[in-house]
């Protein structure tokens, strides 16, 4: 399910001003990561910016043009880990 925009800019806002937060979302997103993976393993490459991003000290990372967020980029980590972990229960359940 995408993020609305006034979601992303309430998120970044916080992720920049609120070093706690920023350190939950960095590790809420790991957490999702190895699901993320199976799932979609294009990935590791915006995983590995994302990581980056939120180990810069807030509003330091320069971004090149068109390139992802880590807002952005926690939207792909969420829809693969959501389409990994249905794809598990498909796998799981059983059909009568």
């Amino acid at each position: 399910m995408p993020l609305s925009d006034e979601k992303k800019k309430e998120t970044r806002e916080r992720i920049n001003r609120d070093p706690d937060f920023r350190d939950a979302f960095l590790i809420e997103a790991r957490n999702m990561y190895k699901n993320a993976l199976k799932f979609n393993s294009d990935l590791e490459d915006e995983i590995n910016r994302f990581e980056q991003i939120l180990g810069a000290e807030p509003d330091t990372y320069e971004f090149s043009e068109g390139e992802l967020d880590e807002i952005d980029i926690f939207e792909l980590i969420l829809d693969a880990y959501d389409s990994q972990l249905l794809e598990d229960e498909k796998n799981t359940s059983t059909i009568n």
